[in-house]
């Protein structure tokens, strides 16, 4: 009797723990289906849909890091930044899958000025080797440090980023800008035309290829990108700039 009774204990035991991981799975699965229904119309601009989504992924699982992820988004378009803060910083925390929470929370910590915090969060989404989009990272901490601005130090970052992606533009754009600023025009020529062949035409982009070309005494090349930047983006800073040299020139 007492050897039956143990077996009942034994069976109810394995029975209890087959329940809860059933009710495990169905509550992760509540959470990734209102966490995507969140993103979903997040994109779409229905921010009070979305939000109501994101509470309900919480409520299932308030440590979840897509689920935070997503809601810090949301309250950081919001502009409640210190419930963004408060999101960025679970999702961060999850302990795993937390590589794209990581780049985001880079991003948002870039805008608030704090760049150096920031790219250590860009290093550690770059360095998981689960995230798909480590280049991103990669260039994210660049762009950041650009705002310094520190080149000498962003460069690091953006010739990693082109290492792992050759094509990205803005890596391309910012390293043409810091080879034309350190004198390297013949490396600033590459970038740029590595950038042009994968972007559509920016004004920022023509006038630093003119000013490369002109740097070149290549007079049919800047020629040639002045008129694509007089005639594509005729009201551009850029090309204003363009027009009052070209003026200057013909002074007496």
């Amino acid at each position: 009797m007492k050897r039956a009774g143990c077996a009942l204990l034994f069976a109810a035991a394995l029975l209890g723990g087959c329940v809860s991981q059933a009710e495990q799975e169905r509550r992760q699965r509540l959470v990734e289906t209102h966490t995507q229904l969140g993103a979903s119309y997040l994109q779409r601009g229905q921010i009070d849909i979305a939000k109501e989504n994101l509470q309900q992924a919480l409520e299932a699982d308030a440590d979840d890091s897509a689920a935070n992820n997503m809601m810090a988004l949301l309250q950081w378009r919001l502009k409640e930044y210190d419930e963004a803060e408060r999101h960025f910083r679970r999702a961060v925390g999850a302990g795993k899958d937390t590589a794209e929470a990581q780049n985001n929370y880079g991003t948002f910590l870039c805008e608030r000025g704090k760049v150096d915090e920031a790219v250590k969060w860009f290093e550690r989404a770059a360095a998981d080797p689960f995230y798909k989009t480590p280049a991103i990272a990669e260039e994210n901490a660049g762009l950041c440090l650009m705002r310094k601005p520190a080149p000498a130090v962003a460069e690091k970052y953006f010739r990693q980023a082109l290492r792992l992606e050759p094509v990205l533009p803005k890596s391309l754009l910012q390293m043409a800008h810091i080879s034309f600023d350190a004198g390297n025009t013949l490396s600033a020529r590459g970038f740029i035309q590595r950038h042009l062949q994968v972007a559509p035409d920016s004004a920022e982009a023509l006038w630093l290829a003119v000013r490369i070309e002109r740097a070149l005494r290549n007079k049919n090349e800047e020629a040639s990108y002045a008129l694509r930047l007089k005639s594509k983006f005729p009201d551009s800073p850029e090309a204003k700039r363009l027009g009052a040299q070209a003026g200057a020139r013909q002074s007496p």
